[in-house]
């Protein structure tokens, strides 16, 4: 196989249809890979390389993604306590193409760029997306919880009280919950969380798709206890079953699993209580050998 990820014959199509969308004047809100480098849509790198500027959460981290790619447009600083003032704004015209980045992922969730993309609606520029990577979509997408409805919460407040206030709110929220979160705070959350919610599904997603990617899923118990033994590194994204979808208890699916047993060999047994109810299937095997060993 080629090092190339494409032919020249094919490269040359890419950039002729790129070319041939004569993309619009305005402004681009263009979403970068949130770990991997290599998450970045074609279009993207079209829209970084043809802009005027560029407005940048983070210049010096930005210009390591425009390095990889060798795209040379201008980087302006724009991040939540300038975006619109006159050093940015001065700079958007009409007629021109413009691109906004954050530090990773998409613009403007949980990172900053609203308040220009308002005000370039307010005074005519006309602003359109190009959408790539997202960390909570990316955590919802592989969390096993449903995705039907869901509520995104970004980061929960950093005080104690605060947080747990917060958590108080929404302990009625019927749709799956997502939440951003620090290391520093990881354990805290989850145990506040199981003290407000209930032992509920979760997920735990830390550093999505970078080389030490991980994502332990379980009981708000069994994650709330892990992450207080093992300190945390990274960046996380932490989804949590809406109300009504509290864990089982240790007896609900001991009964169960007892009672497959009597019909079903230990590894269909194991799995279908897994299945069910979502327990650590490390957790059921262990407890299945038991039950044997008893009724033996």
């Amino acid at each position: 196989m080629s090092d190339a990820f494409f032919s020249p014959q094919i490269s040359e199509t890419i950039f002729r249809k790129l070319y041939e969308q004569q993309n619009r004047t305005g402004l681009y809100v263009v979403a970068t890979p949130i770990g991997n480098i290599f998450d970045i849509s074609l279009r993207a790198l079209y829209i970084l390389q043809k802009a005027k500027y560029i407005f940048a959460e983070d210049t010096r981290q930005s210009k390591k993604l425009l390095n990889f790619y060798g795209i040379n447009t201008r980087l302006i600083a724009c991040h939540e306590y300038n975006e619109i003032d006159d050093t940015v704004t001065s700079l958007i015209q009409p007629n021109e193409m413009y691109a906004l980045i954050s530090d990773a992922g998409t613009p403007t969730i949980s990172d900053p760029g609203y308040r220009l993309v308002n005000w370039c609606i307010e005074h005519s520029i006309d602003v359109f997306p190009i959408p790539g990577a997202s960390a909570f979509v990316a955590g919802l997408s592989v969390s096993g919880l449903p995705t039907d409805n869901f509520a995104f919460h970004g980061f929960l407040p950093p005080k104690v009280l605060a947080r747990k206030s917060a958590l108080e709110n929404l302990k009625n929220e019927k749709m799956t919950m997502i939440f951003l979160e620090s290391p520093k705070r990881i354990a805290a959350t989850l145990s506040e969380m199981l003290q407000v919610f209930g032992n509920r599904r979760c997920c735990v997603c830390r550093e999505i798709t970078k080389i030490f990617e991980e994502y332990k899923r379980g009981s708000l118990t069994e994650l709330a206890n892990y992450f207080s033994e093992n300190a945390p590194v990274g960046e996380f994204v932490v989804i949590v079953a809406g109300a009504g979808d509290e864990s089982p208890t240790e007896n609900d699916f001991l009964k169960e699993l007892e009672e497959i047993l009597q019909t079903e060999s230990l590894k269909n047994a194991v799995r279908l209580v897994h299945e069910k109810y979502h327990v650590s299937k490390n957790l059921v095997y262990k407890n299945a050998l038991e039950i044997q060993q008893r009724v033996k």
